[in-house]
């Protein structure tokens, strides 16, 4: 079994060269979910059978970005990312007749976690 997570610091790190507009977001979440495309295959090649990937989490919860204050910027960008992996892996799982394929939805699971409700409960 194999769990491929990456992304966050690559969104991090892309921010500027967004903002700048040196990069797009819909060049920036190609790439990066073309990467994680070949790495999947990298791994089916390995010989993995039970593969799961982790999209990126809600960045804009983290303090780096409230104190950049480029929370909106990360909400884009994390929501255009995870759109478009979670399209081109359902190809790739498809295509590829893997035994076992999911998407970890991360950043689901830690919205909720930090909701309002979830966080008065404790």
């Amino acid at each position: 079994t194999a769990i491929l997570e990456i992304g966050a610091n690559d969104v991090m790190n892309a921010i500027p060269d967004i903002l700048d507009n040196k990069l797009s977001i819909g060049s920036f979440a190609k790439s990066l979910s073309d990467k994680v495309v070949s790495q999947l295959q990298m791994l089916k090649n390995a010989g993995f059978k039970n593969i799961y990937v982790a999209n990126i989490p809600p960045l804009d919860k983290i303090p780096l970005m409230i104190m950049q204050k480029q929370t909106k910027e990360a909400r884009t960008i994390v929501s255009a990312y995870n759109q478009l992996l979670l399209a081109k892996t359902d190809i790739w799982a498809k295509a590829s007749n893997i035994s076992n394929f999911a998407m970890l939805d991360m950043n689901m699971f830690l919205q909720t976690a930090l909701s309002k409700t979830v966080t008065n409960a404790l």
